[in-house]
């Protein structure tokens, strides 16, 4: 017996929280992309909210209201928490684009969709995409230069900062990726998966959690 997919709604209202607007514009703008009957409306009035956790928390929706969660990363706890609030789905910002549509597109669909919980290996050591996301704005910015080959004074002059603070990114850098050589943190950052410049809007959607570097 062949198992017939979820039809599409015609219509649906959706609403969309998140702390940092470029993140909550962008992933309204997949919805519409992908529902051509959706319509952004207030919280208490939408068919689907997706939102974080810490935001779900304050919010009190309408029964049968449908929640999708969103988070950072496809870690266990999130997720664990996201299935315990009765969600639908969670929804990891750093997931490259086409597997983010791909899961808005299962939501939209009335189906859930729940990502597979990223592994810590024995010795405790996180991923590498995931190391990079302890660093700074700055940092990143002078990690992604240093990929590009530029010498510490070029890149003291690229942002306008002067070589001693570059000198002490570079270290910072280093200590937060685990790593004792410059060639080291830019091969961590070039195998990284999908290692994404800072999130831009449709087009160029990829690894939103980068979008929130900008505001640290």
């Amino acid at each position: 017996m062949t198992t017939q997919p979820v039809a599409v709604r015609e219509s649906l209202t959706f609403a969309v929280q998140h702390p940092f607007p470029i993140v909550a514009e962008t992933i309204a703008a997949l919805v519409r992309a992908n529902h051509g009957g959706a319509t952004s409306v207030d919280l208490d009035k939408a068919d689907l909210v997706i939102a974080t956790a810490s935001r779900l928390e304050t919010l009190d929706l309408a029964p049968g209201t449908r929640v999708a969660v969103l988070i950072d990363h496809a870690d266990r706890r999130p997720v664990q928490e996201a299935r315990s609030r009765g969600a639908i789905a969670a929804l990891p910002l750093d997931l490259p684009a086409d597997h983010l549509r791909a899961a808005l597109g299962a939501v939209l669909a009335g189906r859930t969709w729940w990502p597979v919980v990223i592994a810590i290996d024995p010795e405790g050591e996180a991923p590498a995409s995931r190391r990079l996301d302890a660093l700074s704005g700055q940092q990143f910015k002078v990690l992604d230069l240093m990929s590009r080959g530029r010498l510490n004074k070029q890149i003291a002059y690229d942002l306008g900062i002067s070589e001693g603070t570059v000198k002490s990114h570079v270290s910072s850098i280093l200590r937060k990726l685990g790593v004792e050589r410059r060639t080291q943190a830019i091969a961590t950052f070039i195998t990284s998966n999908d290692v994404a410049r800072p999130a831009r809007p449709i087009g160029g959607v990829a690894h939103l959690s980068r979008a929130t570097h900008a505001a640290r």
